[in-house]
């Protein structure tokens, strides 16, 4: 055997000997998928990795022995091999859908640049013969953002990392696509296209702008045009680049507005829910089917521009007939208190107040917030991690910003006030319980009144510290926001719904 042939049986090695790592990676991955997601149905699969490593070890010996006919069957082994695994792990990846990607890779933070750029190396293996497109497309994407960002410590925000170790990494897996060449001036081009892309992102003043444009969609379209080209080193930094750049504006921008958009529309269902059988209003299924569309994506971390601006049409578009008999319904809970009733909100809020930190206080300081939520002690109140931080910063050792703390407290007092008198409205079998003339029915109208302005300050809050980059606090923020408007409503609706 020539020098030649040696040097390109050893090229061979080093290539099968790289998608085997990529392979191997992804495997790793459906594992992790299968450990922390178990309602996924990532099914369970065959796979020869074992076998093909131990071919791969007797391949690097026959070369380390000058044995090139025993490395040139063995390589042929490996590689049949590697060809039906590989065939088999991207069957099961059909499952893995681009949100559950994201959410274990959001869960799973003890990772580096070589899983991701493994990740990408085994889905370029698949383009070779599948090409990307569609969901695939939308997880490598991820991917490449992923390994191409970091975080601002200053403004919080997402930026691109050191340009030259992403050209280098980028490099690798451009290599990995052989046979591809880029003219230098088609090149250019589409960086050009590119950074087009990255303007109207800057340049969008709000959210109906910015999907009035349909930016996503058309960017989006774009890079599935590229193909294999968009791995281009220069074209990826571009992508990537224009990523961050949409994730910071969605960040920073319009997350307040989607909550806005969600309450809103859940205000006109409440409001259209309260009016009398005899006056049935305007038609507001294809609101609810849209409201209910928006919850499920949000919840499985898939919500897209397109069915939030599709749900903002529904709301401006019934808002004109629906809103004014909810402000008249609103109206109703500033009527003055029935006698006998608390005259002040803290004096309403004390007995939840008393027995929210009498309980806390019997909880172990050291426990994680999250087990003493669910302990024996708190089990029964339905709080969260975040709350029991509050109180141990107000009164085990104090830290951060006493009022907001004092204000979480508060809210979740609220909250077992709101549930308390949902489940002793929902008890009532008599004929009070038709006519409103319990008084319970006055005393819930006032707690209506109350939560709703404990929504508005967590509104407040949530922007203010998205504001300030911390986005961490801001998810714990409107996640017991959420949890207050849900339960709100529910009363709301007891105590407003139509008595014929």
């Amino acid at each position: 055997m020539t020098v030649h042939d040696f040097t390109s049986l050893h090229r061979r090695y080093v290539d099968l000997a790289g998608r085997f790592k990529a392979a191997w990676t992804f495997h790793q991955f459906l594992q992790g998928l299968q450990k922390f997601f178990a309602d996924a149905s990532i099914p369970q699969y065959p796979t020869e990795l074992a076998e093909i490593h131990a071919t791969l070890k007797s391949v690097s010996e026959s070369l380390t022995n000058n044995d090139a006919e025993a490395g040139i069957a063995l390589l042929d082994i490996a590689s049949q091999q590697l060809e039906q695994t590989a065939a088999v792990l991207a069957s099961a990846d059909v499952r893995v859908t681009p949100p559950l990607l994201r959410q274990f890779f959001e869960r799973v933070k003890s990772y580096d640049e070589q899983i991701l750029a493994q990740m990408v190396r085994f889905y370029l293996s698949l383009a070779a013969g599948e090409g990307l497109a569609g969901d695939r497309l939308d997880k490598v994407d991820y991917l490449l953002t992923k390994l191409a960002e970091e975080t601002d410590p200053v403004s919080g925000s997402a930026v691109l990392r050191d340009r030259a170790r992403l050209r280098s990494i980028f490099g690798g897996l451009w290599s990995a696509l052989d046979g591809l060449v880029a003219e230098p001036t088609w090149v250019e081009e589409r960086k050009a296209e590119i950074a087009g892309f990255r303007r109207e992102v800057t340049a969008a003043a709000d959210f109906e702008s910015f999907t009035s444009s349909q930016l996503v969609p058309r960017y989006r379209e774009s890079k599935r045009l590229l193909g294999r080209y968009l791995f281009h080193p220069d074209i990826l930094v571009a992508v990537v680049e224009t990523n961050l750049a949409i994730k910071n504006k969605l960040r920073q921008s319009f997350r307040g507005e989607e909550q806005r958009i969600l309450e809103e529309s859940q205000r006109i269902l409440a409001a259209q829910a309260a009016r009398p059988a005899s006056e049935p209003g305007p038609d507001i299924s294809q609101l609810r089917r849209a409201y209910q569309e928006v919850e499920r994506k949000q919840q499985a971390d898939n919500l897209k521009l397109e069915d939030l601006a599709f749900l903002r049409r529904e709301v401006e578009e019934l808002r004109p007939r629906l809103l004014a008999s909810a402000h008249d319904e609103d109206s109703a809970v500033a009527e003055p208190a029935a006698e006998g009733m608390p005259a002040s909100r803290e004096a309403m809020l004390a007995p939840y107040l008393k027995e929210l930190l009498g309980s806390l206080e019997a909880t172990d300081d050291q426990a994680p917030p999250k087990e003493a939520a669910l302990s024996r002690d708190l089990f029964h109140l339905r709080l969260e991690a975040r709350e029991v931080t509050a109180f141990r910063r107000l009164h085990v050792q104090p830290e951060g910003d006493a009022e907001v703390e004092r204000f979480l407290l508060e809210a979740a007092a609220v909250r077992q006030r709101v549930v308390a008198e949902a489940t002793e409205i929902s008890e009532i079998l008599d004929e009070t319980a038709v006519t409103r003339d319990a008084p319970i029915f006055e005393r819930a109208r006032a707690t209506t009144q109350i939560a709703e302005e404990f929504v508005q300050r967590f509104g407040e809050l949530v922007d203010a510290t998205t504001r300030d980059g911390d986005f961490g606090e801001s998810k714990q923020l409107q996640l017991l926001r959420m949890r207050l408007i849900r339960d709100y409503s529910a009363l709301w609706l007891l105590v407003h719904r139509p008595t014929n």
